[in-house]
């Protein structure tokens, strides 16, 4: 006797169905425990990637070499405002560095030393809370690093690199007992005209190139036509500058630049321009923008571009 499915199902209805039914219904309990797993597959895969790019916090610095120290010095702490956090010195105990504190995170750095490339530009600095980590994952995307993360001058972890256009990009970590963390809370007058560094600018050569490599080796988030890129989940920005025809130091100097975030820009420039000191400076240039927010723009004796941009506007 030859047995087929309908010759059992005639014989074993019942039988069938069930195992039909609990072979259908087995079906559905994978499906459904596949669904329910692939969150939290789909999350311990992004906490694998997190873990391995460590976070760059947002801007620390922009360093600047400067052709006279105490006139450097007037610019930006008697003129804008802020003040001296601490200095550095050479072995023959000239000074060397100079940090112009911004807020317990970011500095302007004023350098002592004759002009290498880009302008006045030394280096722009980010800050991470993983230095060595950052110094290993860039290795395995093939940035050429350091052998190994040190201590600068100031105490702090630090390492540089080199970006695609020849930008020496700095990577530091804060330290507890570092010269930086020892000026917590301090040297922040409310004479100073901002508290807050909203981004730094390069004069890059390609766009696509660079939001590429900012992307991929710091996690910076492209915005709009990637003119401007978000770091990390704070509000600092990275601005990539771009020329047409061939770079000029001149406009090395313009799009090399910080950018202060003023609440009250029109206020804050007819203040400065009522000062005595604003003859010996460049005329600062007031505009407004599309969205309008008031930018001015102000030069160094060196001509080094410090912007003024108003915060966003809240709805």
């Amino acid at each position: 006797m030859t047995l087929t499915v309908n010759s059992l199902a005639g014989l074993f209805p019942s039988a069938l169905n069930v195992a039909q039914h609990t072979k259908g219904l087995s079906t559905l309990m994978n499906r459904i425990a596949v669904f329910l797993l692939l969150p939290c597959f789909v999350m311990t895969v992004r906490a694998a990637e997190e873990a391995k790019h460590p976070r760059v916090l947002g801007v620390a610095h922009i360093a600047y070499y400067v052709s006279d120290l105490s006139k450097a010095r007037a610019y930006y702490e008697d003129f804008l405002g802020f003040k001296e956090a601490f200095s550095l010195k050479n072995p023959d105990g000239a000074e060397h560095v100079v940090f112009v504190k911004i807020n317990d995170h970011q500095f302007v750095e004023l350098i002592a030393e004759d002009p290498k490339n880009h302008g006045f530009l030394h280096d722009v600095g980010f800050e991470t809370d993983d230095a060595s980590g950052m110094r290993t994952y860039l290795a395995s995307i093939g940035v050429k690093v350091p052998e190994a993360v040190t201590k600068d001058q100031a105490g702090d972890l630090s390492f540089d690199v080199t970006d695609p256009f020849g930008f020496t990009i700095q990577i530091v970590q804060y330290e507890p007992h570092s010269l930086t963390a020892k000026g917590k809370g301090k040297f922040m007058p409310e004479s100073r005209i901002s508290t807050h560094i909203d981004h730094v600018g390069l004069l890059i050569g390609d766009r696509d190139v660079a939001a590429k490599f900012y992307g991929d080796a710091f996690g910076f988030e492209g915005t709009g036509d990637n003119t401007k890129m978000k770091i990390g989940a704070g509000p600092d920005r990275f601005e990539l500058g771009f020329e047409r025809k061939l770079a000029t130091i001149d406009r090395y100097h313009v799009k090399d630049h910080i950018c202060l975030s003023v609440p009250d820009v029109p206020k804050v420039t007819a203040m400065l321009s009522a000062e005595p000191a604003a003859k010996s400076f460049r005329e600062i240039e007031n505009h407004v923008l599309g969205n309008g927010k008031h930018v001015a723009e102000l030069y160094d004796l060196d001509g080094n571009r410090v912007e003024l941009m108003e915060p966003p506007k809240e709805n």
